[in-house]
């Protein structure tokens, strides 16, 4: 070891007193030390590399890149130096450069996944996406637990256009430790996208235990532990729909692929005489109003309900109803003997699991001659139970169920065929489309 009294001495403290203040962004006194250490060794080639970082972060960025290619010309070859270098070449744009710096510390530490995360950084910024897929997901092989590729990896796929991989690995990320702080309804969902709906019904669990009653977590706790239900809690379809509401047609329509409007409207043209607005019309869960232009053509006066108070707003926006109630179905439909020619509940069971009293409703509240329209997602048929709550928090029903059902409430099934009318991981959700009438 040198005296501290001897050059070398001198260089060595000044040398790691100039990096202290470097560390903790002192950077007049970093830049004094690093300075009076080159007037003693102008050769001293850390000074020389980490002079040119703090020149960079001050925007002096040629002069800094130009300290650290000499410094990097007169040290061995050094992993981390040569990442420096790219991690400087890269924020001043020069993504060439930056891949060929970050290659180079490749070659001496291939197994560093934050490495190989850079180098895909540069990659995607000179528009080589499957070569920057290749090397975030290098990086992932070495370090699976690596956020940062993760993030990368779901903003590429993004960008062509694969969603359902791009949402895995945003998923994939945020459900890595901690999660304190973290939203406990997204983690769940970004379990059960996962494929881990146990762990999902884990996280509502102990959403459970912090907040007791919660109608979100009670529900969807149901749903992913596979618990048996009879329906959804009122206060689940307020609260979730309320929330949904200013979203809600971007995200079913665009993204969902929903086509529960054009369905309908199918449905009705092949069964119905031609519109001719003399129809009564209930539009049962009108939500934000997405049937209403399809309805409005058949109706002499249209109705619609929903539980969500935002959800209404939104309705109120189309116009074409005569009358808009924050009212559960059923027991707007019961207390309406005759009062309706129309019925339309399109995405509306799938939060009900038991249909008896809902029918019963819909065949008191119909006048002879008038037609009930709903839609299901689809059990199948040799299911254990007449109807079950999906994972995804809505319920699936068996089409033998269905046509029961309808039979005991006096309705007869004019049509009904099989028919998806959403999409969910980029498969279709098996539906059924039903037309009953008086």
């Amino acid at each position: 070891m040198s005296s501290p009294c001897s050059l070398d001495g001198i260089v060595e403290q000044t040398f790691a007193a100039a990096f202290a203040h470097h560390a903790a962004a002192r950077l007049d006194e970093a830049e004094d030390h690093y300075r009076l250490l080159l007037e003693l060794d102008e050769q001293h080639a850390p000074a020389l590399h980490y002079l040119g970082v703090l020149l960079h972060q001050r925007g002096q960025h040629a002069p800094g890149l130009a300290l650290m290619h000499q410094a990097a010309d007169l040290a061995a070859p050094d992993a981390d130096w040569r990442n420096d270098l790219g991690n400087v070449l890269f924020a001043c744009q020069q993504f060439a450069e930056a891949v060929h710096a970050y290659d180079s510390a490749l070659q001496l530490r291939p197994g560093d996944a934050q490495l190989w995360n850079n180098l895909g950084a540069a990659l995607r910024a000179q528009g080589q996406h499957a070569d920057a897929i290749a090397a975030c997901e290098r990086a992932l092989a070495i370090d699976a637990q690596l956020a940062a590729a993760m993030h990368q990896l779901a903003e590429l796929h993004g960008q062509a256009g694969e969603r359902m991989l791009s949402s895995r690995y945003q998923c994939m990320a945020y459900v890595l430790p901690p999660h304190e702080g973290k939203s406990r309804e997204l983690l769940a969902i970004s379990y059960y996208f996962l494929g881990q709906p146990q762990q999902a019904a884990e996280v509502c669990r102990q959403w459970l235990r912090e907040e007791p009653g919660h109608p979100i977590a009670t529900h969807m706790h149901a749903a992913y532990a596979g618990l048996p239900s009879d329906t959804v809690p009122r206060d689940y379809i307020v609260r979730r729909f309320d929330d949904y509401a200013d979203h809600f047609d971007t995200n079913l329509v665009a993204h969902l692929d929903y086509r529960g409007p054009q369905v309908l409207a199918a449905l009705l043209q092949a069964h119905l005489p031609a519109p001719d607005s003399t129809l009564d019309v209930l539009d049962a869960g009108c939500g934000t109003g997405l049937c209403a232009p399809v309805l409005a053509p058949y109706a002499r006066r249209l109705e619609g309900i929903d539980l969500s108070p935002n959800m209404l707003r939104h309705a109120a926006r189309h116009h074409d109803y005569a009358q808009l109630a924050q009212a559960e179905v059923s027991e707007w439909m019961a207390a309406r003997t005759r009062h309706y020619d129309l019925i339309v509940a399109c995405d509306v069971l799938i939060y009900c699991g038991q249909l008896e009293n809902f029918f019963a409703a819909a065949a008191q509240s119909l006048r002879d001659g008038g037609h009930l329209f709903f839609t299901v997602e689809q059990a199948a048929s040799n299911a254990p139970a007449p109807y079950h709550l999906h994972p995804s928090g809505r319920f699936r029903h068996q089409r033998a169920y269905l046509e029961h059902c309808l039979r005991s409430a006096g309705l007869h099934v004019r049509a009904i065929h099989e028919e998806s009318l959403r999409m969910e991981m980029q498969q279709p959700v098996p539906g059924l489309v039903v037309l009953a009438g008086r």
